[in-house]
């Protein structure tokens, strides 16, 4: 009776009913915009915006379809009715209350329509079933702290790492092999990391990973037998990195000879054998700051330069060298340099180069002699520095296999 004398006219049958379909209203659209938001922004809809939108639908169907119909379709109906406008408010009400399931379970749905459609990246974790019915393998990476770092390689930022920690990525269903190269591209491409060195075990759990932005340094970029010297000296103005220059003295008590001079041929009258300018050697220059120079030289002529002397540096017009070129495209290049030794008792001894997985470009004996792109059929010997090419993980491989068994256990 008081629910009756309160709306008066309206049925409370036919306003219940409306209750419900617009609940079932503002549930629908917010959970199809959460689901959009989701897809388009990777992350949930702000909770204000998903009810803004579901009330909203409501609330234009309330004042064009249900006022319009109450005003036009009743004769001497009253748009101010207040039974009216308690059920609108109520309406209201149950569409903002609806728009709560509807946001979670649209944001949930667009997480397992993504696995389903072979989405490579979920934050949450997939149900088994689907990962089975959808032919997904799913790869768990290692939580932020247990991501490290790849040596001779500047770090990758901390965001970067919070970010993979304990993330789970999605890949078509393949062999080991498949999944790691797939994993490699992935981070590569999605969070600017240059170099991955990953393990992943039969199970799809990353077991190890290293990250690395890029090469640190002018390293690994010298080739065998060479080493970077910084000194003093006076570059010509045109002289640029990889430009190849001779290392002249500079007479203590004469001026500096101009750049556009040659150095004298001879001995000036009265010039003391220190005061005559020579030639030290021939080096590679990479980098100038002011009157510090970083010379690459030959290891045998690296005595010969003092830090307490200053040179001159004289340009020779000759084209950069394929060691420079083929410096610039390992650093553009997956693989990377890496120089392994064999120590006592080491497990590669006696080894060919022809059963290492990674590809060997010189190989330095104990005494000093380089042996450059050796025969497949080379034996290796204890004391040989091998100077291979290879992903980072090969070259990992590589350097525990070198070491001594008692070594590995301790």
């Amino acid at each position: 009776m008081i629910l009756q004398s309160l709306l008066g006219p309206v049925d409370p049958a036919s306003a219940l009913t409306g209750l419900i379909g617009l609940s079932v209203l503002s549930f629908f659209v917010s959970g199809v915009l959460s689901a959009a938001y989701r897809w388009y922004f990777r992350e949930p809809i702000p909770r204000g915006l998903a009810a803004l939108f579901g009330v909203g639908a409501v609330a234009l169907y309330l004042n064009t379809v249900g006022l319009l119909g109450r005003v036009i379709g009743t004769p001497g109906g009253d748009p101010f009715d207040a039974a009216g406008i308690g059920i609108n408010l109520l309406t209201l009400f149950g569409a903002f209350v609806a728009t709560v399931p509807g946001r979670r379970v649209g944001d949930g749905l667009r997480s397992e329509f993504t696995a389903a459609a072979g989405a490579r990246e979920l934050n949450a974790g997939v149900s088994r079933a689907l990962r089975g019915v959808a032919r997904l393998s799913a790869v768990e990476l290692p939580a932020a702290e247990d991501i490290e770092d790849m040596p001779s390689h500047d770090p990758v930022p901390e965001a970067v790492k919070a970010e993979l920690g304990g993330k789970t990525l999605l890949f078509p269903r393949a062999n080991a092999d498949s999944i790691h190269d797939r994993l490699t591209t992935r981070l590569k491409e999605d969070y600017n990391v240059g170099y991955v060195d990953a393990e992943i075990d039969a199970d799809g759990t990353v077991t190890f990973l290293a990250l690395g932005s890029r090469l640190a340094g002018i390293g690994p970029t010298l080739g065998p037998g060479t080493c970077a010297v910084a000194v003093e000296a006076d570059p010509a103005s045109d002289a640029g990195p990889g430009d190849v220059v001779q290392v002249w003295t500079v007479p203590e008590a004469a001026p500096i000879i101009p750049e556009a001079a040659e150095p004298p041929e001879a001995v000036p009258d009265g010039a003391s054998e220190a005061e005559q300018p020579r030639r030290v050697t021939t080096a590679e220059l990479r980098a100038t700051a002011g009157e510090t120079v970083t010379l690459v030289v030959d290891e045998n002529d690296a005595d010969a330069l003092s830090p307490d002397r200053r040179y001159r540096l004289l340009t020779l017009p000759v084209a950069a060298g394929t060691d420079r070129e083929f410096a610039s495209l390992l650093r553009a290049a997956d693989e990377t340099l890496g120089v392994v030794e064999l120590p006592e008792g080491s497990p590669l001894a006696g080894v060919t180069l022809a059963d290492l997985d990674a590809t060997v470009v010189a190989v330095r004996d104990p005494g000093g002699a380089l042996d450059s792109l050796p025969a497949g059929e080379r034996a290796l010997a204890v004391g040989d520095a091998v100077y291979a090419i290879g992903r980072p993980d090969v070259l990992r491989s590589l350097e525990e296999r070198a070491r001594p068994a008692d070594a590995g256990s301790s």
